[in-house]
């Protein structure tokens, strides 16, 4: 009796353990980017009924499958919900992504997370962050740069067009990104300005 006292103890106390989240010093560039995530007001999204709660409020707001000069790629990971004013950052960027490559579009691969998302993903994606992410606060969205036009390859010149577009954007303070390149896309942090 005692063995099966002894291992369920070390079997509920293994599985707490696994369930906790490691945590890694975020950098400074980080923390920016997550405050600005933050600042939209939206807390924590840690469960598809919270999500739900802020849909129906409002404060976030669906993203349609294609529009003019995007695509939605395959969200396996994500839900097609941002915060207003990241859909239209994102309707922005992608007019004049258009306005500077003619009748391209790119292909958004990833929006708002929830915790539970967030942690499924990094099962598969080492670049995602085992702090909470701009995600998670319907703040942020991630566009390829080797997907345009239902092609899956690099294309340097609409590669570079689009980064001059989210350039003009950083320089404007309406967003923050990074270029990712395990993944290969911008992650695209939206700012409250």
């Amino acid at each position: 009796m005692r063995f099966i006292i002894g291992l369920f103890l070390f079997s509920f106390s293994f599985s707490v353990l696994a369930q906790k989240r490691v945590v890694i010093e975020p950098s400074k560039e980080y923390i920016q980017h997550l405050n600005a995530a933050k600042s939209h007001k939206i807390e924590l999204i840690r469960t598809d009924k919270q999500l739900n709660r802020y849909v129906s409020k409002g404060n976030l707001v669906k993203i349609q499958q294609r529009g003019y000069g995007w695509r939605l790629g395959n969200l396996t990971h994500s839900h097609s919900y941002l915060v207003p004013k990241g859909r239209d950052v994102l309707r922005n960027i992608a007019r004049d992504f258009v306005k500077s490559t003619g009748q391209n579009f790119f292909v958004v691969t990833s929006l708002t997370r929830t915790l539970h998302d967030q942690n499924r993903l990094r099962g598969i994606n080492s670049n995602a962050s085992s702090n909470d992410s701009s995600h998670n606060f319907g703040s942020a969205f991630d566009i390829s740069y080797v997907r345009f036009n239902h092609k899956i390859r690099p294309d340097a010149k609409l590669e570079k067009a689009l980064e001059k577009v989210l350039q003009t954007y950083v320089k404007t303070g309406k967003i923050y990104y990074v270029k990712e390149s395990k993944i290969r896309c911008f992650h695209i942090v939206v700012r409250n300005y």
